[in-house]
């Protein structure tokens, strides 16, 4: 290996334990003058960002929604396509580490479940009175509108994502375990690069992309969390939280997550994401049987959303709003955001996963990772969509109102007009709490494996820096710009990995037509 290449690699040993200079100071730098541009001038900070989204999907709208698309069909592939389906990950020899329901509750966690929580009674509600699809069928604000709202929540936060995360995943996995690389954002670039997948100019661009993109995607959920928090508070306790109150309240949440962070992703991250699984699961048994919506509504509505939703998957994974002269803002602010949120989540997300799935098979992990997500996205959105749908066109409560103004507080507000109101409310409160701090725990894992080399485990102190970076930033832009000044951090993380989410497609279908244990 040249001295140049040695020098990519150079290891700084401090109280911050082993990292590479030329990933961990670029990462750190731009975030804290990010931080630093939100606190100075944060109106101009919020401008940046909002002409950075505006642009962005204006001109690139068409090949955002193919990459999301070819993301999908690429992830059919890998499930059918034998002998490829078959492969595991580890070898022939691996054993999965965790249980099915461990690991796919910790997909969950690492992943959105946070907005799950938050979104799962608001966005239906949202696409009711918004969606162009239902506008043009006028049916807005009406029961006949309600499993197009359903099924567009569904396709938001489960096609839209998880076959993204499926790919990139395996991209990073497959080589990490069959070739012994680091669980790092380039190794995915395997099919490409080769060898040198973690030690040129280009793969330490791509680390530090991701680092930057992984900040910016998990700072939304982070700000989004603080402001559901600040209300549970309220609500549940009568307190009042202003910055300084939110500011505390996330480090709680980053002194539990240490201590998460602290005991390991087999002990403190599978607890966590296991507990907080059951109560997301009594939560829904909760909704379906104790609100004033009848239970065969929100059955019949799972029934027939599931079918409308997988017999239009190819129109919705390349709808565009072209009936229009100018697109709509709704294609901006929840189709085409979403496959860009989601591609900010893909360099920490898939690389979690990948360190979680060794012994799957690629069936079983496409399967676990794709298929299992998207079927609990039409579980959770119907009965939650249709139970909130139910109050609001049936005069129960104005949830509309609380939905369009305030997303996070209409949870609340549902669970509040059910028998034993108060106690539903707490156990969402705990819920959310769960998925944050795991959501949390995951990224600053991933971020921090990113600035080391080698295959060098991050130090504790390194964890709980990037664990304080994602908190901080989220905080500081809910309090200077609010939910639309998050939004545009969220699509700028994402904007900087779209050309990689294409790089690991192609590496993925290289390295299994190139492997030579697979050639017959």
């Amino acid at each position: 290996m040249s001295n140049k290449t040695e020098d990519y690699t150079e290891c700084r040993i401090t109280f911050l334990g082993c990292y590479d200079k030329w990933l961990f100071w670029p990462s750190l730098i731009v975030f804290a003058c990010i931080i630093a541009f939100a606190l100075i001038s944060p109106e101009q900070c919020n401008a940046f960002f909002s002409a950075i989204q505006g642009f962005v999907i204006a001109n690139f709208g068409w090949l955002i929604v193919l990459i999301g698309a070819m993301a999908i069909c690429f992830a059919g592939w890998m499930f059918v396509n034998s002998p490829f389906a078959d492969v595991k990950l580890g070898g022939e020899d691996a054993k999965p580490e965790f249980s099915f329901y461990a690991w796919v509750s910790m997909l969950f966690c690492a992943g959105l479940g946070t907005g799950f929580v938050i979104f799962g009674a608001a966005e239906p509600l949202i696409h009711l009175y918004t969606a162009p699809s239902i506008l043009d069928a006028k049916v807005q604000g009406t029961a006949q509108g309600v499993p197009e709202a359903i099924r567009l929540a569904a396709v938001n936060w489960g096609l839209l994502g998880w076959p993204l995360f499926c790919v990139a995943g395996w991209a990073i996995g497959y080589p990490a375990y069959k070739y012994k690389k680091p669980l790092r954002t380039s190794t995915g670039l395997y099919g490409i690069l080769g060898e040198r997948c973690n030690d040129t100019v280009l793969s330490k661009i791509v680390d530090v992309l991701a680092a930057i993109a992984s900040i910016g995607g998990v700072t939304m959920m982070i700000g989004l969390g603080v402001a559901s928090i600040t209300f549970a508070l309220k609500l549940l306790f009568g307190i009042e939280l202003g910055p300084v109150g939110q500011f505390i309240v996330m480090l709680g949440l980053i002194l539990i997550y240490i201590i998460s962070s602290a005991t390991g992703i087999a002990r403190g991250m599978r607890l966590f994401s296991e507990s907080t699984g059951y109560l997301a699961l009594f939560l829904l048994v909760a909704v379906l049987f104790l609100g004033n919506t009848p239970i065969t509504y929100s059955l019949n509505m799972l029934l027939q959303v599931t079918g409308e939703f997988f017999f239009r998957i190819p129109q919705s994974i390349l709808w565009t709003d072209a009936t229009q002269i100018e697109q709509r803002p709704w294609a901006g602010g929840w189709s085409i955001f979403f496959v860009l949120w989601n591609m900010s989540y893909v360099p920490f997300t898939g690389g979690f996963i990948a360190r979680i799935s060794k012994g799957r098979t690629m069936r079983e992990f496409v399967f676990g990772t794709a298929l299992v997500p998207i079927l609990m996205c039409l579980l959770w959105f119907s009965i939650w969509g249709s139970n909130a749908c139910y109050e609001q066109l049936s005069g129960f409560q104005p949830m509309w109102q609380v939905a369009k103004e305030n997303p996070e507080q209409a949870l609340y507000m549902l669970l509040g007009s059910f028998p034993m109101g108060s106690v539903l409310c707490f156990v969402a409160f705990v819920c959310f709490c769960g998925f944050a701090i795991t959501t949390a725990d995951a990224a600053s894992h991933y971020i921090a494996r990113q600035v080391c080399p080698g295959e060098e485990q991050s130090s504790l102190v390194m964890r709980v820096l990037w664990g304080s970076v994602i908190g901080m930033t989220g905080i500081i832009f809910h309090v200077t710009g609010g939910f639309n000044a998050i939004k545009n951090v969220a699509v700028s993380g994402g904007v900087v990995f779209m050309l990689v989410m294409i790089a690991y497609i192609y590496s993925v279908w290289k390295m299994m037509h190139n492997d030579p244990d697979l050639k017959k």
